[in-house]
């Protein structure tokens, strides 16, 4: 074992990071040659820097999302309003399935959503177990002044 990784016990870790409560939203791309969307639910979103304005969110492996955000990419993140657990349950599943909450053309921003952050890759890390950390330039953002977050805390969706 190298001693200069972490000694903290990975449940543990996951059980004090559920009282963390964060804004449930979905990462979403469209694909440049045949307009499917493809979306991801996140928690890990982070402001990074306002000027200019840039956000990092952290992606799983499998993450559908994931094989279109290369370098220059566009995507939204969609922050997530209460009443939209529903969207955030399909597209944390690897094959989401129901009516898709995107519009047939256009940036891939959830009608209703508490807000949209329209994206560019700035770029890409790498972290353990092919996870990446997507560093993105927010180029336009919408947000609903009256709508409220929908929130993971506690492993469950709150308001």
């Amino acid at each position: 074992m190298n001693s200069s990784l972490p000694t903290l016990d990975s449940d543990r870790f996951r059980e004090v990071l559920s009282n963390w409560a964060a804004t449930v939203g979905v990462i979403a791309v469209r694909d440049p040659d045949d307009g499917r969307i493809y979306g991801t639910t996140i928690t890990s979103f982070t402001p990074v820097h306002a000027d200019p304005p840039i956000v990092l969110v952290s992606l799983g492996a499998g993450a559908q999302a994931l094989p279109f955000l290369q370098e220059d990419a566009r995507y939204v993140i969609n922050l997530l309003a209460e009443g939209q657990s529903r969207i955030a349950s399909v597209y944390a599943d690897s094959y989401p399935v129901g009516p898709s909450p995107f519009p047939d053309d256009g940036p891939p921003v959830v009608e209703g959503a508490l807000a949209a952050l329209h994206c560019r890759v700035n770029s890409l890390v790498a972290v353990e177990g092919g996870n990446r950390l997507v560093l993105g330039w927010v180029e336009e953002a919408d947000l609903d002044p009256d709508a409220r977050p929908l929130l993971w805390h506690c492993r469950a969706t709150t308001t």
